[in-house]
């Protein structure tokens, strides 16, 4: 396993296809979800979606960063 510096997160060494694909899961999953639990758990759902966005955001930066940098 690959070691993740001190000053990236733990969601750092994963793809940012799978990040993206985590938060459209997210999505659709507070869709299907909406209505049939709570608001609460919803909005949570909601926030786990632009939680991986941003990090699929974030490694996709990194990924273009170190390819640049060689």
């Amino acid at each position: 396993m690959t070691e993740v510096p001190q000053k990236q997160s733990g969601t750092s060494g994963y793809s940012w296809k799978l990040s993206a694909v985590a938060a459209v899961a997210s999505l659709i999953g507070a869709v299907v979800t909406f209505g049939e639990v709570s608001p609460i758990i919803t909005g949570l759902i909601l926030l786990a979606a632009v939680g991986w966005g941003f990090t699929a955001r974030d490694n996709k930066r990194a990924e273009e960063q170190e390819r640049e940098e060689g």
